[in-house]
């Protein structure tokens, strides 16, 4: 069986992405990362010497962490932490991220590389009020959304998301196939082109809408490799 999670970067979903991961009890989980990346993550080092798209993508996700007191990535790190409590095996699926990278620059045209850039410096000056209601409309018209992305950023769409998902359909498969239950933690952008990559198998989902709505909710109440244990 698979359980596809999808989840943010920049949100606190941390304790609903615990109480999915320890409910459902599966016997690996795996992360949208690969090994290197998640070491990172660890770590936590300086981007300095990183290409300058990368360092502007780096400061503008961490800016917005900072609206809502996250650390991005922390939410892998969790989902981690969480498998190795409950005795789970560990799988890192997606790409390395060198390699995305690489193919990213290489693949885009100048104008997608102005229109990355240009949307990532209008990033450094939304407010949170924005931001949520953008991912509100996203939530509520992916669809629309994903369309003008293939419109205006073909090799992005291609090289970010749908490449990666065919190589991480296949890692989760394969994971099915050796241990049973799998549990994937992706981000939310990851989890229609996953579901269509498995409908075979007709995955399990929890979408980042369920989750931030349970959590509202909540509030107002009160390359592939293993980790294997």
């Amino acid at each position: 069986m698979i359980t596809i999670i999808g989840v943010a970067h920049v949100f606190d979903v941390h304790e609903r992405l615990r109480e999915e991961i320890r409910s459902r009890n599966p016997r690996v989980v795996a992360v949208e990362l690969d090994r290197a990346r998640y070491e990172a993550l660890k770590e936590a080092p300086s981007s300095g010497d990183a290409p300058i798209i990368y360092r502007v993508m780096a400061y503008v996700q961490k800016r917005i962490g900072d609206e809502y007191g996250v650390q991005p990535g922390s939410e892998m790190k969790l989902a981690v932490d969480t498998a190795r409590e409950m005795g789970a095996s560990v799988a890192f699926v997606d790409l390395p991220a060198t390699y995305t990278f690489k193919r990213l620059l290489a693949a885009m045209s100048l104008k997608e590389k102005l229109y990355l850039v240009f949307g990532m410096l209008g990033g450094l000056f939304v407010g949170r009020k924005r931001i949520d209601r953008e991912m509100e409309d996203f939530q509520d018209n992916e669809e629309d959304y994903m369309a003008v992305m293939e419109k205006n950023m073909p090799s992005v769409s291609r090289v970010l998301l749908d490449e990666r998902n065919v190589f991480m359909a296949r890692n989760i498969l394969e994971l099915e196939m050796r241990y049973g239950t799998v549990l994937a933690v992706v981000g939310d952008a990851h989890v229609r082109g996953l579901v269509e990559e498995l409908k075979e198998r007709e995955p399990a989902v929890v979408r980042l809408k369920e989750i931030m709505e349970e959590k509202s909710t909540d509030e107002v109440k009160f390359s592939f490799s293993y980790d294997v244990h």
